[in-house]
């Protein structure tokens, strides 16, 4: 702050002296017969004066130096207005903040109206980002329903088209952070792409990623044992709009501390059903456990164990399976209360993979050997709770 304030006064107190000096002169006394003129545009930190600059993003301060400023009213950069405060103007010296707002029509020009109406011109160009799109809410969206992306530089005009077939969405909401679409009729697995002014970006996840679904609870080969959380069916679903057809039911009233309850388990066993297939290929470090979540109730403790089994376990809980298991220990609530506004994707590295049975340290070794699939809310918290947690789709999948 103090540099900016030395750097002003520098700019000011010169016109200020030139205004007393040369207030009996004429108009044909002032530099260039007094016709503004731009010299060049720097920084405005004094010990980087000499930096010029040709362009600057959005929100920068800069300093713009020329003769015969004083009398600017208005200040345009493409199509947008900046804020103009006459202590910050000068005979020699303007300072100005680009505008915020992304411009519509670009002519990379800095454009200064003056109070006689004389109009200057001067070569300058605002840099905007390109959209930058991190992630979406939930992976899984119905046609017609909305999907959310968060990201940055979401700027108007946009537009959002899904897989090869360049499906084009209708826009909902549009914020610079995020985006609320509505997914277009016949959209398929495939990238999402954001296209504004700035430049495109495509996204690293898939929408309805299916690659190595473990359990979508669709299919006989692809649910969990029927001892277990139950399942509901997309065409019945007691109280919660499906995320992608049939979906567990992880609920349980009252839980209490080291309570080892069936409904709140989910156990494949490869044995009886798909046979010994490894839950994935590849190296831990290159790859996320995924799926949908849904809890419509907060969630304050107990946690959620995930791990993999190898085909000889039974049901996964045998002395051996404790004497080898790697599990991820999921516990959103760690940071508050939590709960979704409906469906969430999820995704935990395998590298969060971490803990044995009583929270000791483990790693995953080989995805080779493990066909199992084990998901229990189960820990030593104080309760009693209400648990209402509902999955789908669990995947393992490259980041």
């Amino acid at each position: 702050m103090k540099a900016f304030m030395k750097y002003l006064l520098l700019l000011i107190i010169p016109g200020i002296m030139a205004g007393v000096l040369t207030i009996s002169c004429t108009e044909d006394d002032l530099p260039n017969g007094g016709t503004p003129v731009i010299y060049y545009v720097r920084v405005t930190n004094p010990e980087q004066s000499d930096s010029l600059l040709v362009a600057a993003y959005m929100g920068n301060l800069i300093a713009i130096v020329g003769d015969n400023l004083g009398g600017v009213r208005e200040i345009w950069f493409n199509d947008q207005e900046a804020l103009v405060t006459p202590t910050y103007v000068t005979s020699q010296s303007i300072l100005v903040t680009v505008p915020n707002t992304p411009p519509t029509e670009i002519n990379d020009k800095m454009t200064l109206v003056f109070s006689d109406g004389y109009v200057l011109e001067y070569d300058f160009r605002v840099d905007i980002p390109g959209p930058l799109l991190s992630s979406i809410k939930s992976e899984y969206v119905e046609d017609g329903d909305i999907a959310v992306l968060y990201g940055d530089y979401f700027f108007e005009p946009i537009l959002i088209t899904f897989g090869e077939e360049q499906l084009e969405a209708v826009v909902d909401e549009i914020e610079k952070t995020e985006l609320r679409i509505i997914v277009p009729e016949g959209a398929s697995t495939g990238n999402i792409t954001v296209t504004t002014n700035f430049g495109s970006a495509t996204s690293s996840f898939l929408f309805r990623d299916n690659r190595n679904i473990l359990l979508d609870f669709d299919r006989e080969m692809y649910t969990c044992e029927n001892w277990t959380g139950e399942i509901a069916y997309a065409d019945s679903a007691p109280d919660l709009e499906p995320c992608s057809g049939n979906f567990l039911m992880l609920r349980y009233q009252g839980l209490e501390a080291w309570s080892w309850q069936n409904p709140l388990a989910c156990f494949y066993l490869a044995k009886n059903k798909r046979g010994d297939i490894p839950v994935a290929e590849g190296s831990i470090y290159d790859l996320d456990f995924r799926f949908e979540v849904n809890v419509p109730n907060e969630w304050t403790q107990f946690t959620m164990r995930i791990w993999f089994s190898i085909y000889e376990d039974g049901n996964g809980f045998s002395d051996h399976f404790h004497d080898i298991s790697t599990q991820a220990w999921w516990r959103p609530w760690q940071e508050g209360a939590y709960s979704t506004d409906g469906w969430e994707t999820i995704s935990i590295p395998l590298t969060d993979f971490k803990y044995d049975k009583d929270g000791g340290a483990s790693q995953i070794d080989d995805l080779s050997e493990l066909t199992n699939v084990c998901v229990l809310i189960f820990s030593g918290d104080t309760g009693p709770e209400d648990i209402n947690i509902n999955i789908d789709n669990l995947r393992i999948v490259p980041k």
